[in-house]
This record gives C-alpha cells, structure tokens and sequence, in this order.
C-alpha cells in the first residue's frame, strides 16, 4: 500500500466510507488482460454494475456447500491448496493455479502493469471455457480474490496457533485471527473526492462492510479450517 495516502482509521468512520463511498475508478477501454478483468468485476464497480456483477459472484457461491469445501481441503495437497480446492469446486479442474497467483499479484489497479499476468488472464478465460464476458470474469474474480487473502488468512492463523497452543480448533483460530489479525488489514474508497485507504483492522471489518462485503466469507472459513484440520485431524471436532 502506499504510505503517502491519507488514512482512516477509527471503526465508525471507515465502516461509513465502505457503506457509502465509491471504490477507486478503473480504465474500462481494455479489451484483454488484467485491464479486461479489472473493468468486469465487480471488486473494481459501483452502482447498478456493482450490483449486477456482484450477483453473478452470488450466484456461482451458492452453488457451493461450504462443508464440502471444508472436507475436501483437508485432503488437498500441493501448491496453493485453498486455490485448487475452490476451483474443483466451481467445476474447472483445469484452472493453473500458477496463474491464478500471478493475476492476483497483479490485481489491483495500483500495482504496475505485467505482460506475463496479462497473458495468464487469458489462459484462466481460457480455462473457464473461453468466452471473455461478465460471468467468466465472476468465476476469475473469486478464485483470484480468494488466492492472497486466504494464504494470508492461514499464515495469521497458523501464527496464532503457535502462540495458543495446538489444541485450539481452526474455528477459534480462525475467528481470532479475524479479530485480531486480518489478512486484508486496508482497502481504499474515494471520501470528499479524496483517494484515502480505510484500516479494516478493527472493530471486526476483516470483511469489509457495505455494498463491497465479502461475499466469500463463509467459503473462505471453511476452506481455511479444512487445511488446518487436514495438518491437525485432532481439530475436526468443531467441524460440524
């Protein structure tokens, strides 16, 4: 993130600027590339496109059990494994996870421009059956949004679990890592006609809050929980 923006920190505030004011604009002329996914997803949309992008999202998340999730992660092995297990989910066991990452380290409007990402945007369109609209950018946006995150979840959580104790269940790990240690800490919102980042570290906005809420959240704890139960069997107990 960048140091120099202004920053908003107390709860009540940031939680109003995520309720009402609108994300950061992005170039919308791109046809192809990280700048096609960026002007397609809802992430990066306000008003009724927001809207209408982000039930598309809805959509392909309710289509999924979150304990299904939870069970299969257990098992899943390999480079990121919250990626894979999401993807199988969605119904593309072709997805390289490979590129999602690399997308993902490319996602935000802020960071530089990447041939190489945009070249893995096209593979995962690809991937996703080749049709370059809303609903293919939908199903990207999930597994990309869900790729830093969720890792970053999971190194918080395993941090905490060090410091607890092995014998504390994913899902109290996981709650307290929220609270606690999130693994989105700031996101940014235009206020007044200012560019401002907004701490997403308290008072339980791990989330976010308003129009731009996770959709994912439910998904994403019980993906998280399965792979620290798959490294730890003796914290399946909670896993109802």
């Amino acid at each position: 993130m960048d140091a120099t923006l202004p920053l908003i920190s107390e709860p009540q505030r940031v939680r109003e600027a995520l309720t009402h004011c609108p994300v950061p604009a992005v170039h919308r002329a791109a046809t192809t590339g990280i700048g096609w996914l960026r002007a397609q997803v809802p992430r990066f949309s306000n008003g009724d496109e927001h809207r209408r992008r982000r039930a598309l999202v809805l959509a392909e998340l309710e289509r999924l059990d979150p304990h299904a999730l939870r069970t299969a992660a257990r098992t899943t092995r390999g480079p990121l494994p919250h990626v894979r297990v999401l993807a199988d989910a969605l119904g593309l066991p072709d997805i390289s996870v490979e590129a999602v990452e690399l997308v993902a380290a490319h996602y935000q409007p802020h960071t530089p421009d990447n041939p190489a990402a945009d070249g893995a945007v096209e593979d995962l369109i690809a991937a996703c059956g080749g049709v370059a609209d809303e609903v293919t950018a939908a199903r990207i946006s999930l597994l990309v949004q869900a790729c830093q995150a969720t890792a970053d979840l999971l190194a918080n959580a395993r941090t905490q679990q060090l410091r607890a104790g092995a014998s504390n269940r994913a899902a109290e790990v996981l709650a307290r890592t929220m609270d606690q240690h999130p693994p989105v800490p700031r996101t940014r919102r235009i206020v007044d006609g200012e560019l401002v980042e907004l701490d997403l570290t308290r008072d339980g906005l791990g989330f976010g809050a308003g129009p731009h809420e996770c959709p994912g959240r439910t998904h994403a704890i019980a993906i998280a929980a399965g792979i620290l139960e798959g490294h730890d069997p003796g914290q399946r107990k909670d896993s109802r």
